[in-house]
């Protein structure tokens, strides 16, 4: 018996092959047809093989002190174009690159220091065939002949010029991927300079043309069908519905009877009959599966928990402000005259002259450029009045805020502007340097098309412009306003300016900020005046009680004013301006809020800031043959000293205070990189971030210049009767004046 069912079954397996065989000869059989036919679909070039797998990619927008410069990526190459995706679990890419006009070059490759070599002796180098002892670069980049079609252009390559900018930047561990890689990518490459290519190309284009106007058609026959609604279900009438070869029933109609659907029992015992239901015996732990709260938990959902925090927040924040409101009355007649403007003269005229001068720097940088560009200016000396104009810029902002303009307020906007402004002239004239020293070098025309080639959304006058063409008054004007730091020879622009768009910008701006200064007259100011009565009631002397409990009191309104700056500055103003210049990249910052470490903080949160402080200060001091940790702690030291002379200067007073503050981030950095390393995953370091900053830091900044501004002025000095001297003490420890 058992041989008589091996052989049946034999049987059905040869019936199978053999039909299967018969496809494939059919399908043949039409290949063959189609090519022998005249002007047929048959082609004589044949795309290359694909490929797909792990590769590491060059990040260049995410780099660095301390950042990650390279990330895992999964790679796909097919038929002509290159793209990558996060994982091979994403089903879109994340970028699709076509490989015309571009070539390959085979960058080398460096040493693994954190590779150990199992057969090779300590002190020497493993072979270069060692997997993973060496990371192997190659790069796709925009071949400088591609535009052109001259014969003499035609053997321009990677090691002709060292100049190249790539498109895209790849390593691996192994040399045989890498090979394998340079050599598919360049079939494909070669493959897209033909007639084939371009003609698929055609087809996959006019294919998604098609698609989405299928798309625009359907959601336009659907009833009543509104933008931001979902339109009612609805059935399409097919040529079977209309020969009623198709019933239509209503979704509340009994569904027909088969055995493809589940229905209720007949039985209404049947949960007590046996062999159903849940018998005694039935198991109900089946496998070994971690609590939900875990964090071996594959999926978390913490929505609900997170509503009833929101939930709380607001009850309790509510009966903050209630409790504020009853103690200290309604402070709209405070807002109406902070935000009034006062039309004395001399007054304003400090401020409106610093913004005025700001012009004048502008204009001295377009001149000086504009010489330098047409050769009518010593290059050294075209620089040193670059360098000059631009620090001029800021020290006359800081000389105009410390002699003449009173108001903490307008002088912060005067020094911010100041500083601004410092900042774009530096980089228009060092970017500027660049170009002129990249143009010398190549001696061709076309020497900015490799830089173009790698930024999208241009407008068609962009697409072409090279130096010194770039050095127009309108176009300093523009980048002056523009929210961007750094100066590049063209930027990224979108079609056309929104006016909703403004407006509805406009109203966030002004809800935002009537919130924020609501939130500072109505709980933090009255918490500052009774700090100093209670400060003034003990003698001057502050003891540790006294700073514990307001500093408690204004962590929590200072967190939401510190969102409220974070979202008008950086989302709302810079949008707004973005949206009226039409300036395209608007990606001013990044996740911040889920940083593991304070160094992904400062990456992440003020982009522009980050932009400027790679490209002009982190990487010229690697540049100088500096290690990346003293290089990383220039650049701390510079932004602690500008954060305390933009914070000082307007409130006339030098204090440490914002400078210590900024500093002390260093060890912070370092300990939060061990634990991000010892615990990965793990939600300390971004714990460790959000207490410093919101719990610890700036509240205390805040009591400390609020003691050093106010205090000192309101007190007498010869009421204070302390032994050290007879000023004014603004910070005593163990009956000593530490600062005056």
């Amino acid at each position: 018996m058992g041989k008589e069912e091996d052989i049946n079954a034999l049987r059905r397996r040869a019936s199978s092959l053999q039909k299967e065989l018969k496809d494939v000869n059919e399908r043949l059989r039409q290949i063959d047809d189609e090519n022998s036919r005249p002007n047929g679909g048959g082609s004589d070039v044949l795309p290359p093989p694909g490929k797909s797998g792990y590769l590491f990619k060059w990040q260049d927008r995410s780099i660095g002190w301390g950042g990650t410069k390279w990330a895992l990526r999964f790679v796909k190459l097919d038929r002509g174009r290159i793209s990558y995706y996060y994982s091979h679990l994403e089903t879109s890419p994340r970028y699709i690159l076509s490989l015309r006009g571009c070539a390959i070059a085979d960058e080398g490759w460096k040493r693994n220091r954190r590779h150990v070599s199992k057969t090779t002796p300590k002190g020497k180098d493993p072979p270069i065939d060692e997997v993973g002892a060496y990371f192997f670069v190659f790069s796709i980049y925009h071949r400088p002949d591609s535009s052109r079609n001259d014969s003499d252009s035609k053997s321009h390559g990677a090691g002709e010029s060292s100049d190249f900018v790539p498109l895209l930047r790849f390593s691996t561990p192994s040399l045989a991927e890498k090979t394998k890689w340079i050599e598919l990518l360049s079939e494909a490459c070669a493959y897209c300079e033909t007639d084939a290519f371009l003609a698929e190309e055609a087809t996959r284009n006019a294919e998604e043309e098609f698609r989405r106007q299928q798309q625009q058609d359907l959601a336009k026959a659907m009833p009543q069908a509104e933008r931001g609604t979902l339109p009612p279900l609805y059935f399409a009438t097919t040529p079977e519905i209309k020969r009623g070869l198709h019933t239509r029933r209503p979704s509340f109609s009994k569904l027909p009877k088969s055995d493809m659907f589940r229905t209720m029992s007949k039985s209404r015992d049947a949960e007590k009959s046996e062999n159903k239901g849940f018998p005694p015996s039935k198991p109900m732990h089946r496998a070994a599966a971690p609590s939900v709260l875990s964090a071996e938990a594959p999926t978390q959902n913490y929505r609900g928990l997170f509503n009833l925090g929101i939930i709380i927040l607001i009850v309790s924040n509510f009966r903050l402000v209630l409790a504020a409101v009853r103690r200290h009355g309604f402070v709209l007649g405070e807002l109406l005259e902070f935000t009034k403007f006062s039309f004395n003269t001399w007054e304003q005229f400090p401020l409106i002259s610093g913004v005025l001068a700001t012009q004048f720097f502008l204009l001295v940088a377009y001149i000086t450029e504009y010489l330098l560009g047409k050769h009518g200016l010593y290059e050294p000396v075209g620089m040193m009045i670059h360098h000059i104009n631009s620090h001029s810029s800021f020290a006359t902002c800081i000389f105009i805020v410390w002699n003449f303009v009173e108001k903490p307020a307008h002088g912060g906007f005067l020094m911010l502007l100041g500083a601004i402004t410092w900042m774009k002239l530096i980089s228009y004239a060092l970017a500027n340097q660049d170009y002129r020293d990249t143009k010398k070098r190549q001696k061709k025309e076309d020497s900015f098309q490799a830089t173009l080639a790698i930024i999208d959304n241009l407008d068609a006058d962009d697409w072409n412009i090279e130096y010194p063409r770039n050095v127009t008054f309108g176009n300093l004007y523009y980048f002056w306003l523009a929210p961007s730091l750094t100066y590049q020879i063209a930027f990224p622009k979108t079609p056309k300016v929104r006016p909703l768009r403004l407006l509805g910008i406009l109203v966030r701006m002004v809800l935002v900020f009537s919130l924020f200064l609501f939130l500072m007259y109505q709980i933090v100011t009255p918490y500052l005046d009774n700090l100093l009565q209670d400060l003034e009631a003990n003698g001057g002397r502050y003891t540790y009680s006294i700073l514990a409990d307001y500093w408690l009191k204004l962590t929590v309104t200072n967190t939401y004013m510190w969102l409220l700056v974070f979202y008008f500055y950086f989302h709302l103003y810079l949008n707004f301006f973005a949206e009226l210049l039409r300036f395209g990249d608007r990606v001013f910052y990044k996740d911040w809020w889920n940083s593991t470490e304070v160094s992904a903080y400062w990456r992440l949160w003020n982009l522009p800031v980050h932009y400027w402080l790679v490209r002009h200060l982190y990487f010229p001091c690697v540049r100088n043959n500096m290690s990346k940790t003293a290089a990383t702690f220039i650049v701390f030291l510079f932004s602690a000293v500008m954060h305390e002379v933009i914070i000082s200067i307007p409130f006339h007073m030098l204090r440490p205070w914002s400078f210590l503050g900024m500093m002390g981030q260093l060890p912070l950095v370092m300990v939060t990189k061990f634990l991000y390393r010892k615990f990965p995953g793990s939600s300390i370091g971004n714990i460790l971030f959000w207490v410093s900053f919101c719990v610890v830091g700036q509240p205390m900044a805040i009591l400390l210049y609020t003691i050093d501004y106010n205090y000192g002025k309101m007190q007498d000095p010869v009421d204070l009767n302390f032994q050290d001297s007879p000023e004014v003490c603004t910070l005593k420890f163990w009956n000593s004046c530490l600062f005056r």
